[in-house]
């Protein structure tokens, strides 16, 4: 047995110790605080989290506008008083189906929209328009005479009086309000009294499985299903909840009291 005052010579050298006397401070190693060579952020790895920083947030956008919610500008009068020319939306897309950008239908849907509901969908032609939902599949539509009718039931009701947004071209020949109801919602149409165009759907029509019957609110100035027919529920990118910002077209004159207002 060794002697233990004695050293082991294979044994390996220990690092010195630096000990103060009684009421001193150690002097600290030279070796303390410093970050191993293996272990210190280099250039690359800077580059390599930038990029993962702002990868991540590009696909956070992605999936926010693909699948939550995405802005639209309202142009065009066929949706006054409720949406102007130069008003700007925020449309929820994940109620009815998921809508890839370019695409003319959903690539999966979940859901069908109330009646009332103001929604945006890609029309036959391609463009986005938007309209507010009047029938659903089974429902009995017929209009005449600027007379609405679901199922019976009439929607179009007593006029209101003179528009209130009236610095429009087409208003030349006056402007009334029309309050309407259909299904758990109330809202307000417009109409010049313009010689518009006679529908060239035929009416009454019962809205087809899997299809929608959609109108603008400024009823002289709408292309819509009295037009075109029905359209497929796939095509509906969303439902439009609430205005973020209006200002006039011609102008740029900020409509404040537009501003964080709902939709319906």
């Amino acid at each position: 047995m060794t002697p233990p005052d004695e050293l082991d010579p294979q044994a390996p050298p220990e690092h010195p110790v630096a000990v103060a006397p009684a009421g001193e401070t150690a002097p600290e190693s030279p070796l303390a605080g410093r970050v191993p060579d293996d272990r210190r952020e280099t250039p690359r790895d800077r580059i390599v989290a930038n990029v993962k920083t702002i990868a991540g947030a590009v696909i956070l956008a992605m999936f926010i506008r693909i699948v939550l919610f995405e802005a639209f500008e309202i142009e065009g009068p066929s949706m006054m008083p409720t949406l102007l020319d130069g008003d700007r939306v925020v449309v929820a897309k994940f109620m009815y189906g998921l809508f890839f950008p370019g695409a003319d239908e959903a690539v999966v849907s979940w859901g069908m929209p109330h009646v009332g509901d103001v929604i945006i969908l890609k029309g036959k032609d391609g463009v986005d328009i938007v309209k507010r939902v009047i029938g659903l599949p089974g429902d009995i539509i017929d209009v005449e005479d600027d007379v609405v009718t679901r199922n019976g039931t009439r929607v179009t009701g007593a006029r209101l009086g003179p528009c209130h947004y009236t610095n429009e071209p087409q208003h030349e020949l006056g402007c009334d309000w029309v309050r309407e109801h259909v299904g758990n919602t109330t809202y307000t149409t417009s109409t010049d009294h313009a010689d518009s165009q006679p529908p060239t759907t035929v009416f009454p029509l019962r809205v087809p499985p899997g299809e929608i019957f959609v109108l603008g609110d400024h009823r002289d100035h709408s292309n819509d299903s009295r037009y075109f027919g029905t359209v497929s529920a796939k095509r509906i990118k969303g439902r439009a909840l609430f205005i973020y910002w209006s200002s006039e077209t011609q102008s740029g004159r900020w409509r404040r009291e537009r501003m964080f207002t709902s939709v319906h």
